[in-house]
């Protein structure tokens, strides 16, 4: 599956940079030179931000700063109605870049990516894509960081408020939404620096193994069970997750027929499953799914039927109303690594919890916005008898 990727503000813009690095690590000699992107673009309305990154070109055409007229390169302060005016005005020079661009033609999908926090990325990418389904026939999903636990206390909260207008507006528009929440990836003793470059790279490494299956030219690496873009658009729908876990083989096999090595052999396979159902995008009930889609990534002599059979029922059992696809990639000669995507959400505490909270503090500012215009009317009227220097 190979993506065109548009980055929106200075989240979106980062994961953007780390998708054309993985690009370029599939790309090398030694990973099989496996194209998966096509373009990378950063939109944003600071400046300084996109002078930031190491890997997308460096030219106007894919570093695009819109709104310098009301912005002055200096972004928007998390407010993303501005920026939502501000793309209204100049969407067609944004699209107008992507399509041009000379392997477009060549994606299967477009990811528009933002953190549903800021005030660039939750207010430009909603029009963006409603503008590129109405000007591409090809899936537009979009991929949406939430904000960390502490940017949500208060009772004024844009954090808050910005993600709850963003999911919505985008759940019009995108053919699906992968969500990622920033409380599930960070780590004790990382600095803040620290904790978004680890949390971005593993946002774009959870779509490694998925793009090259499909991508994949070299004979004894092609799965039995191929997971190509055709299985993607049909598994992905709505509300998502996908979490990817990986553990390591033994570097030393006496006996590829000893039965224990077999048995060592499933029990990884079943680790390194376990692990992505613990790195999902989000915390969620895998029993709310109505899809499920898992690729196997392992060396081809530990890709049974059997094993596929019971990571079917496992899944099954989980999930018991869930579509459930799955697929085979026989790359890999030192570790087992599984993709998994639940789609089709339904009920998702953490999004109802942030509509709630969304709703009570938009109310609270009306209230607050009330409160200080009486005070500013009582401060008019206590200065009206005081004469001025003009």
């Amino acid at each position: 599956m190979k993506l065109a990727i548009v980055g929106i503000g200075q989240c979106g813009g980062n994961i953007a940079d780390l998708f054309y690095s993985v690009n370029r690590y599939s790309e090398s000699f030694f990973h099989g030179r496996i194209e998966i992107l096509t373009d990378a673009f950063a939109v944003n309305t600071d400046e300084t931000d996109l002078g930031s990154f190491k890997h997308i070109p460096g030219d106007k055409g894919h570093r695009i700063l819109v709104g310098t007229m009301s912005t002055f390169g200096h972004g928007v302060g998390k407010v993303n109605v501005d920026a939502a005016s501000i793309i209204k005005a100049t969407s067609s020079e944004v699209i107008g870049s992507i399509l041009k661009s000379a392997k477009f033609h060549e994606s299967d999908a477009i990811f528009a990516i933002a953190s549903c926090g800021g005030g660039t990325g939750s207010g430009i990418i909603g029009w963006i894509i409603k503008t590129l389904k109405e000007r591409v026939d090809k899936p537009v999903y979009a991929i949406l960081v939430l904000p960390f636990a502490f940017e949500e206390r208060g009772e004024v909260s844009y954090a808050v408020t910005n993600s709850a207008t963003c999911v919505n507006t985008v759940s019009r528009y995108a053919d699906a939404i992968f969500l990622f929440d920033n409380e599930c990836y960070r780590k004790a003793g990382n600095n803040l620096a620290q904790d978004f470059e680890e949390i971005n790279q593993e946002i774009a490494m959870s779509f490694y193994d998925l793009c090259c299956a499909g991508e994949e030219r070299r004979q004894k690496y092609v799965g039995s069970k191929v997971v190509d873009a055709g299985d993607i658009k049909q598994s992905v729908e709505g509300i998502s997750v996908i979490g990817r876990g990986e553990v390591n083989l033994s570097t030393f096999r006496w006996r590829k027929e000893y039965y224990r090595e077999g048995i060592k052999e499933n029990s990884l396979l079943f680790a390194a499953l376990r692990k992505a159902e613990t790195n999902l995008g989000m915390g969620i009930d895998l029993g709310q799914a109505g899809k499920i889609l898992a690729l196997i990534t392992a060396p081809k002599h530990v890709i049974s039927v059997s094993a596929l059979e019971e990571i079917y029922s496992y899944l099954q059992q989980k999930s018991p109303k869930a579509v459930i696809r799955m697929g085979d990639y026989p790359r890999r000669s030192k570790d087992i690594s599984v993709t998994l995507i639940a789609s089709q959400l339904g009920k998702i505490s953490r999004l109802e919890h942030l509509f709630l909270q969304a709703e009570r503090l938009f109310k609270n500012q009306e209230q607050i916005s009330r409160e200080l215009s009486a005070k500013d009317k009582f401060m008019e009227e206590l200065k009206r008898t005081i004469p001025t220097l003009d």
